[in-house]
């Protein structure tokens, strides 16, 4: 399974997902020329501004008269107050960003341990014209903390200094004139500069396999239209954003995945390593391990910046509600326990299932893969008893394996995939042979892959008899394809890995799944995608669906060691593009919906469940339940 770094959970929960400034001729360019008044207050985010009341004729008397029309009332104010109005605002929103920029750079300052890419170590030199403008969202602790090393390096050049951003920080930045209006001036700069030359502007997403798809989440937060905040740029498009669908289709910038996680199967598959740049035996001393490992990440931003570096369509699933709803009918919690071999309290002679509030992210977006199972109930174990190394985290899921095989059920799960069905474009997939029963028993996970690597060697190809499987003479038989908009459908048992044989999974080229889970009150089922894991239940005990659809088409940069043996082909025949996806223009409309609720924090409270839902469902959890 693809592993979180620890940060992932906590940080996310500061999210406000306030709306920032976007940059135009006539607010953020303008305004970052302008010097500061001597009169204005640093100390608030309230614009400064004349009170209108004082500046109008004695005759008039709003209150009395009773004036809601937003049109009578801008009447009442005189042109010079809305022109001194806006010239104050500007200023001290040219203060707060200056203010961000510097707490920005001095940020990527550490503390302890020697960089680990030497002190006086630069990334390679940015030719505008000539190299993709480019900015990173980073996890400094990523890579046991290799992303701040990266930040420091990045912070002796003025071009990365001003476009390499510590993650963390910009999802703390999110009030006005923080360091997501930063990041957003930056983007809609790199914008321009990108258009001037032809191309599309590239973003590094340094971290863990999740943090592909935050990057995605961040950039829609950023560009989210915002009407109060008009006049500074977040003007809606119509959209709900502040790019139009076609500023969007033509630079939504392309990903380049950074592999600072543990399993890093993202940035494998795209071509960027399964480790992070500079990742080297020895720390320092005769063996210049520091000159190699300056030399590895120099090389390995030179082939994101060079606009040789191919770019190609990446396939992005959501989590939507099913057809005919406008809303999800499941809740989510996350397992809680004490660290160990089990983490499960026992309660009643029994070990149960122990439940807590789920925190961030909320399920959206899935760019890797999607599992109910063992396999989501292991990540589940391990996300509580996580490691330090690599090799640590890879021996804590053995472990965990092992557990769940040998204990008892808890009396919360249905046993095995007891319970689940799932239906593919309108037609049964799983169980197999849904006309018996308990069919689901026999099976330990089904799901699917979107891309072709996962827990650093499960792969998947098409469907095929036992003897072209053996013989490998099947030359038809494709493997998983991240853009051909399938998801590639599998469901396994132990015996499958001698029946492939080996890790190779056989799947089904899908366009949606649609899993129903039908065990009665107080039962669930762990699910898991990209590596973060969820038990989702019905407060009710009613039978609740999970539907998953594409919803995204996004481009991302291919690295220098992509290995096309797994990709399959790269081109898909269609333009490199972004887009809402969907089969009618009401499903396209649906995705945009749901994206601007993903970042307002309106799907926190439709699928994370409360205190009350988890005791009404009869669940053991922390927030006092039965």
């Amino acid at each position: 399974m693809s592993q979180h770094d620890s940060w992932w959970s906590s940080f996310l929960n500061g999210c406000s997902c306030d709306p920032s400034v976007h940059e135009t001729d006539t607010s953020v360019l303008s305004i970052e020329k302008q010097k500061p008044s001597q009169g204005d207050d640093p100390e608030t985010d309230e614009p400064a501004m004349l009170p209108i009341a004082a500046q109008e004729p004695e005759d008039k008397e709003p209150e009395e008269k009773g004036i809601e029309d937003k049109e009578e009332i801008v009447e009442l104010v005189r042109p010079e107050m809305l022109e001194e109005w806006r010239r104050q605002t500007a200023m001290e929103y040219n203060r707060m960003i200056t203010e961000s920029r510097r707490m920005h750079a001095e940020s990527f300052t550490r503390a302890g341990p020697a960089n680990r890419y030497g002190e006086l170590g630069e990334l390679p030199a940015f030719k505008e014209g000539r190299h993709v403008p480019t900015l990173a969202l980073i996890n400094p602790m990523s890579g046991a903390a290799a992303g701040m090393d990266i930040l420091q390096v990045a912070r002796r050049c003025d071009y990365y200094k001003e476009r390499f951003f510590n993650i963390i920080d910009v999802v703390k930045g999110q009030h006005r004139g923080g360091l997501l209006d930063v990041f957003r001036i930056e983007l809609c700069k790199a914008k321009a500069e990108a258009q001037d030359i032809g191309m599309r502007p590239r973003l590094i997403s340094g971290g863990g396999d999740g943090t592909g798809s935050f990057a995605i989440f961040m950039i829609f937060l950023a560009l989210k239209a915002d009407s109060s905040r008009a006049h500074e740029g977040l003007e809606d498009t119509g959209n709900g954003f502040i790019w139009t669908d076609e500023e969007m289709a033509e630079s939504f910038p392309a990903i380049a995945q950074m592999p600072l996680g543990s399993a890093n199967d993202f940035g494998n598959i795209l071509g960027w390593g399964q480790k992070y740049p500079g990742d080297v035996m020895c720390g320092s001393g005769p063996c210049g391990a520091r000159e190699a490992a300056l030399y590895q990440l120099q090389r390995w931003i030179s082939a994101v910046i060079d606009p040789k570096s191919r770019i190609v369509n990446f396939d992005v699933w959501g989590f939507m509600p099913p057809k005919g709803s406008d809303q999800c009918n499941f809740k989510l919690a996350e397992l809680t326990g004490q660290r160990g071999r089990n983490p499960n309290r026992k309660i009643d002679g029994k070990h149960q299932v122990v439940l807590k509030q789920a925190g961030k992210p909320v399920p959206f977006f899935v760019c890797l893969y999607f599992s109910a199972g063992i396999g989501a109930y292991m990540t589940s174990r391990f996300q509580i008893n996580r490691r330090k190394t690599p090799l640590r985290n890879r021996a804590e899921y053995v472990r965990q394996l092992l557990g769940i095989v040998l204990e008892s059920n808890p009396p919360q799960l249905a046993g095995r995939l007891n319970g689940v069905t799932i239906d593919c474009e309108d037609r049964p997939y799983f169980p197999p042979r849904r006309h018996l029963a308990n069919q689901g028993r026999k099976y330990r996970e089904v799901g699917f892959y979107n891309i072709n690597w996962q827990a650093h060697g499960l792969h998947g190809k098409d469907r095929a008899p036992l003897g072209s499987r053996l013989c490998g003479c099947c030359a038809s038989r494709q493997p998983v394809t991240f853009n051909d908009g399938k998801i590639d459908m599998f469901r396994w048992k132990f015996a499958s890995f001698f029946k492939n044989p080996g890790v190779t999974m056989q799947t089904d080229k899908k366009e949606d799944m649609l899993l129903t889970f039908s065990a009665g009150a107080g039962k669930g089922v762990f699910f898991q995608w990209d590596g973060e894991s969820r038990f989702a239940f019905n407060p009710k005990g009613e039978d609740f669906q999970i539907f998953i659809r594409k919803v995204l088409n996004v481009p991302v940069v291919i690295g220098p060691w992509v290995n096309t043996g797994l990709t399959g082909n790269l081109d898909n025949g269609d333009p490199v593009s972004f887009s809402f996806c969907g089969r009618t223009p009401e499903e396209v409309a649906a995705v945009k919906r749901r994206a601007l609720q993903a970042v307002s924090g309106h799907l926190d409270a439709e699928l994370n469940a409360s205190a009350e839902e988890l005791q009404a469902a009869g669940m053991h959890s922390t927030g006092g339940g039965t």
